[in-house]
């Protein structure tokens, strides 16, 4: 039986946004990077993921720390972007019109003032519109609109688009990636030594002096019984893609649904979230409701073609809190737990697991996110089906 011997600085577990931003960011330092994954680069949550980069949007659980990490990684977006895109001479689909938040009856309203009073409080920028002033900014959205928010400062990416550049950019600074690749850290006296597994018929084993796991919804079939506690679940989301007309401008949302233009055409319709575990089905009944309210909310989507439907697994704690830095194993870094924030937070988790392999203490601000709060027992969850 043959088998994949070799040895890197680092190995990353995930191809997902978050484990190839992690990846480029230490390939930046002159490390030796080599990321695995279990299918192909960029095909699990990512590809599924709608790309809103929306502090004030997702503020509704009102978890400062969350907001203030997610802040910090929005503010770093258009420079790394504007990296990506020249290294890798890839478009990424960064785009800042903002976001509408659509009431269409009284409930609507309720719901989005209550999340203005908590963008208030934490910090966040929102402007109160009327029906004539939304209408004014997008002419497709339902006459049944009574009025909403507009959150300046929110963007969008297209995270299939940013993968690809994610991807050039590495390899163009000397990292490597291997999918079809299912590893997990192995561990010599106590820490880290690498990583071993399968990649179709043959065995692997790499070594590393650090790790870092970041495999989205199937970090737990990875993670080391003796690092501690990792509560990890997916969160099953279902999401819609149509073509034809452009009909909006700006990411409009109600508390019911979203939807996200792109500049190729596409619009992104979603998504469910359901606790179904690693169920891949697409659903009649969560085809027809997301079209049912996207079609509420903007009725010219009934012309569009439905090119696309998907599922996607969201790697979801039991906080609903990321887990990113060193675990209780010397040399394994986690990067992985980010629920429905992945594309939002991929940038300063990159940046922050760079800073600390290559030896900085961790940052206050990842302090709430350490992967070690769950403490004991060591039960690894989330199982490959």
């Amino acid at each position: 039986m043959s088998a994949m011997v070799g040895d890197c600085d680092v190995a990353v577990i995930g191809a997902g946004v978050v484990g190839l931003a992690c990846a480029y960011e230490l390939a930046g330092l002159g490390l030796r990077v080599t990321v695995f994954d279990r299918g192909e680069a960029g095909s699990g949550a990512s590809r599924q993921a709608a790309g809103m980069l929306a502090p004030a949007s997702e503020a509704e659980a009102e978890d400062q720390a969350l907001v203030a990490l997610a802040v910090e990684s929005c503010k770093r977006y258009p420079g790394w972007v504007a990296e990506l895109e020249h290294t890798s001479q890839t478009r990424c689909g960064y785009r800042t019109e903002g976001s509408l938040l659509v009431a269409l009856h009284r409930s609507h309203l309720e719901e989005i003032d209550r999340l203005a009073q908590i963008q208030t409080r934490l910090g966040l920028a929102t402007t109160a519109l009327t029906r004539d002033e939304m209408l004014a900014r997008e002419s497709n959205l339902s006459p049944r609109v009574i009025g909403g928010l507009f959150a300046p400062e929110d963007r969008q990416i297209n995270p299939r688009w940013l993968t690809i550049a994610l991807q050039t950019a590495l390899c163009s600074v000397g990292g490597t990636i291997d999918c079809h690749a299912d590893v997990a850290p192995s561990l010599q006296a106590g820490r880290v030594a690498g990583v071993e597994g399968r990649a179709g018929a043959e065995d692997v084993h790499v070594r590393a002096e650090v790790v870092v796991l970041a495999g989205g919804a199937w970090s737990g079939s990875a993670w080391p019984e003796t690092a501690g506690s990792l509560p990890l679940r997916p969160v099953k989301g279902q999401i819609l893609r149509l073509r034809g007309a452009a009909l909006i401008d700006h990411v409009v949302r109600t508390p019911d649904i979203y939807l996200v233009p792109r500049e190729d055409g596409e619009l992104v319709v979603g998504a469910t979230s359901e606790e179904q575990g690693f169920d891949p089905a697409t659903t009649a009944g969560a085809v027809m409701d997301l079209l049912r309210h996207a079609w509420l909310a903007v009725p010219g989507v009934a012309e569009l073609e439905l090119a696309e439907t998907g599922v996607g697994f969201r790697p979801a704690l039991r906080d609903n809190l990321p887990a990113i830095g060193p675990t209780g194993i010397e040399g394994l870094y986690a990067a992985t737990g980010h629920y429905r924030h992945g594309v939002m937070l991929a940038p300063i988790t990159g940046m922050l697991i760079a800073e600390m392999v290559r030896g900085g203490p961790t940052p206050a601000l990842l302090k709430p996110f350490d992967p070690r709060r769950f403490g004991q027992p060591a039960v690894a969850t989330g199982v490959v089906p």
